[in-house]
């Protein structure tokens, strides 16, 4: 009995000492342990501001703004080329049109002149000189008139044209088809496609 009282006091001892270095070896492990959670936090706070920076809208670089000012540019004088050139081309029309307007007036108030040369020409005359001075006066100012492009507009049988032809009389006539030019009473002119004095015409059924 002695023999085992001196073995259980001999053993709590040691089993004290391991206690003890049981619970001194319990902070050692968890330090470890708090050591990497403390060393996370700070990447953590670091991966928030990196995406907090990121979602921040980024400013444009200088280079993007010089990119932006030479597209507007380049769309600013592509609209003017395109209305430089609708300019152009009215212009062009415009004075194509006044200058053909101007040459038709004139041409407009030759007509009377060339209707008392016709007149003329077809009244009888015994002076074969004056008559052919006249002719060749008329042949002038007609080759002068042809040499800008006038036209004559007085052809019989043709259908009638309201665009070329003034009717000023209507006939029944079984000879000729409907609606056509009997007889040409006196004379059109157009040049191109600008009458200057409309037919005056004999309309036909």
């Amino acid at each position: 009995m002695a023999e085992h009282e001196r073995k259980k006091a001999k053993a709590a001892p040691e089993a004290a000492e391991q206690e003890a270095k049981g619970a001194e070896a319990a902070p050692k492990a968890a330090g470890p342990e708090k050591e990497a959670a403390g060393a996370d936090a700070p990447r953590e706070e670091k991966g928030k501001a990196d995406a907090a920076e990121a979602a921040k809208p980024q400013e444009p670089s200088e280079l993007d703004l010089l990119r932006e000012d030479k597209k507007a540019l380049e769309e600013r004088n592509l609209r003017l080329m395109a209305e430089f050139d609708n300019y152009r081309k009215r212009t062009a029309r415009e004075k194509e049109s006044t200058y053909s307007d101007a040459v038709a007036e004139t041409l407009k108030g030759l007509l009377p002149v060339l209707d008392n040369f016709q007149r003329a020409m077809e009244s009888p005359c015994s002076d074969e000189e004056f008559k052919k001075g006249m002719e060749l006066i008329y042949k002038g100012l007609w080759d002068a008139m042809t040499a800008l492009g006038v036209e004559e507009i007085a052809e019989a049988g043709v259908p009638f044209d309201p665009n070329i032809h003034n009717a000023v009389m209507h006939i029944e006539d079984e000879k000729l088809a409907k609606n056509v030019v009997a007889q040409v009473l006196q004379k059109g002119y157009r040049i191109g496609g600008k009458v200057l004095r409309y037919a005056m015409v004999q309309a036909a059924n």
